[in-house]
């Protein structure tokens, strides 16, 4: 089961003693603790009522909302809990969470006041996970929002069993509704339902726009830096229902072509692809939605690619391609929504992606994109000696240099003129892969964008150079 905790008025319990404790205990000096303690404890407030000031009153224990310091010092401070979360496990008395064989076995996610906790759903783990919440809020002050916090059942878990464990832990069982971060917790078969609720916000936001009297410099502006970036954060992480995806342009081109004094729609003069085209060729330079989609999670992509020891990433390659890279990840079976969304970027993500040599140790000659050529990156030899062969085969034994006479047996003319171009590195260093559509090597979601629209030929070469 999954406990979604709720620290009540956070930043206002904490202790100074615990904060201080906690400090010490992470290794820093006693003059920086002390610094950092007096920053904290010479916090005053005055009320003024009826014109009169009242005060001043003196904490004796919080920190202050607003203070640049305080989210380091409550993080901080949730290191506390995570050290006892840690313990319990260690001893046995807890047990996380571990989706696949070679996953890492996750016990507790913080972020904020916001947590999740994992552990078996028995009376015993319960049991103690009310001690241990009980010995949190104890030493550091915090107290666990119980009307709040909500319990997530496995689907094998008896209706018994969820009535005995809610009834020790005095939680109520998550519903379909229930949230963290701001996104869904759970999603059901009916995604259009689940995520409608980007299309409201969108909505209404537009609707307090109209009858003001915008001028289309306005509109353009409120429309690019607003209505576009508000379903930005759940597009990172899910990929819309194309339904969705339209009706939110369906409002927002409304809102740019009606007139203050229509109540009508008003007459749409261009359509919403070729208002998304550059200003330069007739457009208004604003984004389709579904491929801005796919290029926010091809970010995630791309960070399952290059940061394969982030939790995330250990996570998924256990799960879905526990014995290659997320380029070549298949879908699986059962896969989570959230995979799903992430692997429909992955052709975009490979489209951009080349590999820079170092030892030659994990790139395969076939296969993968390593040669410099823009256009075809891959090796078009096809000599069957090459299957399954790695491009440090393609080196001389020990020494930092191409070995000319196997690559002349093996390749034809243009695979080895490419491959004789790639300078070598003198030092020992590993494969790692860049993002051939932006200078620095990274990927970004604008050139992302911007080579969706090539592809789906929304835009030539020359508008993609000039888009802002």
């Amino acid at each position: 089961m999954a406990l979604k905790l709720d620290m009540s008025k956070a930043y206002d319990r904490i202790e100074w003693g615990f904060l201080e404790a906690v400090l010490l205990k992470l290794g820093f000096s006693r003059k920086w603790v002390n610094l950092t303690l007096s920053c904290v404890t010479s916090a005053s407030y005055t009320i003024t009522h009826g014109g009169k000031e009242m005060g001043p009153i003196i904490p004796t224990r919080g920190i202050r909302q607003g203070c640049p310091l305080s989210p380091y010092l409550f993080i901080l401070c949730a290191e506390g809990l995570s050290a006892l979360i840690k313990k319990y496990e260690g001893r046995g008395w807890l047990h996380g969470c571990k989706v696949a064989n070679g996953a890492p076995r996750i016990s507790h996610m913080l972020f904020a006041d916001d947590s999740y906790l994992y552990c078996k759903a028995t009376l015993q783990e319960a049991l103690k996970v009310r001690e241990l919440l009980f010995k949190f809020e104890n030493a550091s002050g915090q107290q666990v929002n119980l009307s709040k916090s909500s319990i997530f059942y496995s689907t094998n878990t008896s209706d018994a069993t969820r009535s005995q464990l809610n009834h020790t832990l005095q939680m109520s069982q998550a519903t379909e509704n229930s949230t963290y971060l701001g996104l869904p917790s759970t999603m059901g078969r009916n995604k259009t339902a689940v995520l409608g609720f980007l299309k409201d916000r969108v909505r209404k936001r537009l609707q307090g726009w109209e009858g003001k009297f915008l001028s289309r410099a306005g509109k353009e502006v409120l429309v690019k830096t607003v209505a576009q970036t508000l379903p930005s954060y759940a597009m990172s992480v899910f990929l819309l229902p194309l339904e969705i995806s339209r009706e939110i342009e369906q409002l927002m081109s409304k809102f740019w072509w009606k007139s203050s004094k229509q109540n009508s729609g008003g007459i749409h003069w261009m359509n919403w692809d070729k208002l998304c085209k550059h200003k330069d060729v007739g457009g208004m330079g604003f984004r389709n939605l579904r491929d801005f989609n796919l290029a926010l999670l091809g970010k995630q992509g791309w960070r399952l690619l290059t940061r394969t020891d982030s939790l995330v990433s250990m996570v998924f390659k256990a799960r879905y391609y526990p014995h290659g890279s997320y380029l070549n990840a298949p879908l699986g079976n059962n896969p989570s929504f959230v995979w799903r969304s992430i692997w429909e970027a992955q052709q975009l993500v490979t489209k951009g992606t080349r590999w820079c040599i170092g030892d030659g140790n994990n790139i395969n000659v076939v296969g993968e994109a390593w040669l410099p050529d823009p256009h075809n990156p891959f090796v078009s030899s096809s000599h069957p000696a090459l299957s399954g062969v790695k491009v440090s085969s393609l080196m001389v034994p020990g020494l930092r240099c191409w070995d000319i006479e196997l690559i002349d047996d093996l390749f034809n003319g243009r695979d080895k003129s490419l491959t004789q171009q790639i300078p070598l590195q003198v030092a020992e260093c590993i494969d790692h892969v860049i993002w051939s559509f932006d200078s620095s090597g990274i990927y970004s979601v604008k050139s992302a964008y911007n080579l969706l629209q090539q592809i789906n030929g929304r835009w030539s070469e020359e508008e993609a150079s000039a888009f802002i």
